[in-house]
């Protein structure tokens, strides 16, 4: 049995209207065109579908119980069309997206808020973890990108940058170096207790591309594994840190950043994909949303 769609929509339509010319009007084709196709119709079913007469169209009577489950059909493929279309246009679906804190921190806020508004019945999912966590998530597939520092170490990843994120001295406010706000050297931070990153974090093999530093900095005080704890230690006042600028972009009046030069250091971010895998419509507008909160000066 060939029985084609356009039949079945035909078939609906000239039942609900009473009318093939109407049908016709409904369907935006010819009343021949509809003819044809409940001719064809009745012909593959093997009965006839409707009694004419010069006045009155009416259903048969097997065409009466054949009617409900078409409409039902016909339902059923419009709203599943529907849907593969929104998803298909980025209006619906779903973003899963793994982030260091900090992004979460500072980007994501701005991105969701626009990216919602734009999309509202999209649903998101959020998982923040270090840049080895993050990559493992989208290298597994949990999540459809991510945003992290950069990885040479997993071939089937593939890294976009997004911005370069600046490196400066961290310390208390009530800290003698915070008492201006213009840029550091690193030679000035030279005799304070420094606080820095163990070897398996993502910051460490930043910082350890210095060369010309003072050796507080290359022998730090205290090593720790998370950005938070860092902060929690200068709060106290306790030493000094550098760290990149998105990391206290939105932490209180406890500690002030001054940007670090001679060199100058940055962390580079960027898009975290698979490798030869294409994002979903969703999942592309909502990077064109995260681009787009990465306007800002601090961000370029």
């Amino acid at each position: 049995m060939k029985i084609t769609l356009a039949q079945l929509r035909a078939f609906v339509a000239v039942s609900r209207e009473g009318s093939f010319t109407r049908a016709a009007e409904l369907l935006d084709t010819s009343q021949p065109s509809v003819t044809t196709a409940i001719k064809q119709l009745e012909a593959e079913v093997g009965f006839k579908l409707f009694d004419r007469s010069t006045k009155v169209l009416s259903l048969t009577k097997a065409s009466k119980d054949f009617l409900p489950g078409i409409e039902r059909i016909l339902e059923d493929l419009d709203a599943t069309l529907a849907d593969f279309q929104a998803t298909a246009d980025g209006t619906q679906g779903s973003v899963a997206v793994a982030v260091l804190p900090s992004v979460a921190t500072a980007v994501l806020p701005n991105t969701i808020k626009s990216f919602s508004a734009a999309f509202p019945n999209t649903r998101i999912s959020l998982r923040d973890d270090n840049s080895s966590g993050v990559c493992e998530r989208v290298s597994t597939g949990e999540v459809d990108l991510g945003v992290a520092g950069r990885t040479n170490h997993n071939p089937n990843l593939q890294f976009d940058p997004l911005l370069r994120d600046p490196f400066g001295a961290v310390v208390h406010k009530a800290h003698s170096l915070a008492r201006e706000s213009g840029p550091l050297t690193w030679k000035e931070l030279s005799g304070y207790p420094f606080i820095s990153f163990a070897s398996d974090t993502g910051l460490r093999p930043i910082l350890d591309t210095l060369t010309d530093v003072p050796q507080n900095i290359k022998s730090p005080w205290i090593e720790v594994s998370n950005i938070g704890t860092v902060l929690s230690l200068l709060k106290t006042n306790l030493g000094i840190a550098a760290l990149p600028q998105m990391t206290v972009a939105q932490i209180d009046n406890d500690i002030v950043f001054r940007t670090l030069l001679d060199p100058p250091l940055f962390r580079e971010l960027g898009l975290i994909t698979r490798k030869g895998r294409s994002l979903s419509p969703a999942a592309q507008r909502f990077v064109e949303h995260m681009k787009e909160t990465l306007r800002p000066d601090w961000a370029r």
